[in-house]
C-alpha cells in the first residue's frame, strides 16, 4: 500500500483531517505515559501560527492590531507553557 492510498483510506475514516486525529490520539497517548513534552510542542507550535498569522484563537480571535497587549499575553503564556512543559518534563525524568 503507498503512502497516498494509505492517507485517502484514512481520510474517508477520519474525514478531511487525519493528521489532527492522529495528534489527538498521540496526546492522548503522551498523557497516558506521563509525558507533557508533546503538549509543550504543541503549544510552541501554536506560538508560530499565532506569530505568522498575527492572531491568536483562544475563546474568541484575538488580533495583533486590535488588541496587541492580549494578543502578546496570549501568545507569551503559550511560549511559556510550552518551553515550560518540555523543559520540566526532559530534564528531570530519571534516567
Amino acid at each position: 500500500m503507498t503512502f497516498a492510498r494509505a492517507r485517502r483510506q484514512l481520510s474517508g475514516t477520519l474525514g478531511s483531517k487525519p493528521l489532527s486525529a492522529m495528534v489527538l490520539l498521540a496526546l492522548a497517548a503522551a498523557t497516558y505515559l506521563d509525558w507533557y513534552w508533546p503538549w509543550g510542542l504543541l503549544f510552541l507550535y501554536w506560538v508560530i501560527v499565532s506569530l505568522h498569522a498575527r492572531e491568536a484563537f483562544l475563546i474568541e480571535r484575538v488580533t495583533r492590531i486590535r488588541n496587541p497587549l492580549l494578543y502578546w499575553a496570549i501568545t507569551g503564556i503559550w511560549g511559556f507553557f510550552g518551553l515550560w512543559a518540555v523543559v520540566a518534563d526532559l530534564a528531570w525524568r530519571p534516567a
